[in-house]
């Protein structure tokens, strides 16, 4: 079996999301959305916000505010990209919130069905 590269966000887990996965899938959006590069002021600081965001919310929640904060960023011409400085410095407290709750109530409900599904054999026989 091959390993996946880190850098291929669209074939490995979302579990297995690195920094480097983060860059990559940041300058994959950053190109579809805006059509102009991805840049930058500080790769070495952007790094460290990841790998703390990352260790704080893991990388389902980490991914979900990335896309949350281009949906919701209007390009200015003064500013018409975003990266995850911006986005951490001045949208987490803003939009974070949100993504927390969504993923609470998500997992919420599949532990509510998982609830649901688990039937003993004894209640089966029971029931018939």
């Amino acid at each position: 079996m091959t390993r996946i590269s880190t850098k291929d966000f669209r074939n490995l887990p979302i579990e297995k999301w690195n920094v480097t996965t983060f860059r990559e899938y940041l300058k994959h959006e950053h190109e579809e959305r805006y059509n102009i590069p991805y840049v930058t002021r500080s790769y070495a600081m952007e790094g460290r916000m990841l790998k703390a965001f990352i260790a704080e919310h893991k990388p389902e929640a980490t991914k979900r505010f990335i896309d949350v904060c281009f949906a919701d960023y209007k390009p200015t011409r003064e500013y018409p990209g975003l990266n995850f400085a911006f986005m951490y410095s001045y949208m987490r407290s803003r939009l974070l919130p949100r993504v927390l709750e969504e993923i609470r109530r998500k997992g919420a409900h599949l532990s509510r069905n998982m609830e649901q599904i688990i039937v003993s054999t004894e209640e089966i026989i029971d029931y018939l």
